[in-house]
């Protein structure tokens, strides 16, 4: 009895190999029109998902909305100088 059982669980673990290292690979696109075509179906499933959270969360989804606001502007990693030069100083009368 002990055989069958560890042969299964052999069979199940070389099955389970095959499955993982035959599954599909990442999608290559034979032309740009592909890319854009697939990247603008993504686009509009994220967009839908947006709507539908601000239908059914809408203090957290203005929350997250802003968050995202606020972090394309600092563009600036922790500990990084800012992007942008300081203004200059305004010339001194003497």
């Amino acid at each position: 009895m002990t055989f069958w059982i560890s042969l299964i669980v052999i069979a199940a673990v070389i099955v389970a190999l095959i499955a993982v290292f035959g599954a599909k690979e990442e999608k290559l696109y034979d032309s740009e029109e592909e890319f854009e075509a697939d990247a603008k179906r993504q686009s509009l499933i994220g967009a839908g998902i947006v709507e539908l959270h601000k239908v059914f969360q809408p203090h957290r989804a203005k929350q997250i909305m802003e968050e995202k606001i606020r972090v394309k502007q600092e563009k600036n990693f922790s500990g990084d100088k800012p992007h942008d030069p300081p203004p200059p100083d305004p010339p001194k009368e003497d």
